[in-house]
């Protein structure tokens, strides 16, 4: 089942509504301190810039997809909030952003199947991380 919803995310086959994450703001988002490390809040502060008049105070919540730009390096160095995008942005922007389904792959799913399958015998990270076509020495335990 890991290799399947693998391959479908790859292959283009999941609709972009299934990658959205939300996150509710506690304050204006000028009035984090952390700012650059918040994606949520990323996106409320490029999208209030942008013109967007509503959904960017205390507590609205921010929808937003990690991507990757297309052409950029599969390991790109830049931060996780850096590379969200509000669903509109990939809409507008169809083409230049790609969602970055390493990182949904890593850190969306296999965190939480490795923690269903901890106590299964037969199984660990490393192999759940093989079924989902991720580097599996990286989670060698």
């Amino acid at each position: 089942m890991l290799i399947q919803v693998q391959e479908e995310m790859r292959n283009g086959e999941v609709s972009l509504e299934k990658y959205i994450i939300t996150k509710t703001l506690t304050k204006p988002p000028e009035a984090y301190p952390d700012a650059k490390n918040q994606p949520h809040v990323q996106v409320a502060q490029r999208l209030k810039l942008s013109g967007y008049s509503t959904g960017w105070s205390v507590g609205d919540t921010v929808p937003y997809i990690i991507c990757r730009e297309q052409g950029a390096e599969l390991n790109s160095s830049s931060g996780i909030a850096q590379r969200a995008r509000h669903p509109d942005e990939l809409k507008k922007d169809e083409g230049r952003w790609l969602v970055d389904i390493d990182y949904y792959l890593s850190q969306q799913i296999l965190p939480v199947v490795s923690r269903l399958c901890a106590s299964i015998q037969g199984t660990s990270p490393e192999r759940i991380a093989d079924c989902l076509g991720l580097d599996s020495s990286k989670y060698t335990e």
